[in-house]
């Protein structure tokens, strides 16, 4: 996957959140959302999460959800004009963080927080409605394999087998 990324498309190097905050802050970085870059992204983000490298998914699920944006808003007209692009990009950002952790709330909050400066409402209702929509497609393709439906939606998850000790709500309480 380095030699894709050496030869083919440099853009796809690193976890693409940088780059996705300086497109958002009006910068144009043609080459970072190009569709060459998500041809090499995604089968490297795929070869580095099946080899089990310790890399976090999330970046490269926000840079590929970006790139799937930019090469979608091509065929419509309706994203001809760069802020409506950006609300759009906000949108893939926060489906790939939903996709990454299943979480679409943390998806909403992460393109809200995280990657964009300017958040009118009408973005946020597409965020929540694009990172809703990344965890139902998760969730309809975890549930079709049937070995891996017991788990969750992400492929980590946490089961609590023994209740918590007294002094462990004290603990809790005094947190607030």
């Amino acid at each position: 996957s380095a030699a894709m990324v050496q030869y083919f498309a440099k853009a796809a190097a690193g976890s693409g959140i940088p780059e996705v905050k300086t497109i958002l802050n009006g910068f144009v970085m043609p080459d970072v959302v190009s569709t060459r870059t998500l041809l090499v992204k995604m089968p490297g983000l795929a070869l580095a999460v099946a080899a089990g490298m310790a890399l976090g998914k999330e970046g490269p699920l926000v840079h590929v959800g970006v790139c799937w944006a930019q090469l979608l808003s091509g065929f419509s007209s309706q994203f001809s004009n760069e802020a409506r692009r950006r609300e759009l990009i906000s949108a893939a950002s926060s489906a790939g963080v939903s996709t990454a952790f299943g979480a679409p709330l943390g998806g909403v909050l992460f393109s809200l927080e995280e990657v964009s400066t300017i958040f009118p409402p009408r973005t946020l209702i597409r965020c929540f409605t694009c990172a809703v929509s990344a965890a139902l497609v998760l969730s309809l393709i975890r549930g079709a394999q049937p070995s891996q439906s017991q788990q969750g939606l992400t492929m980590f998850s946490v089961e609590y087998n023994q209740p918590a000790h007294a002094a462990e709500h004290v603990v809790f309480a005094l947190l607030g």
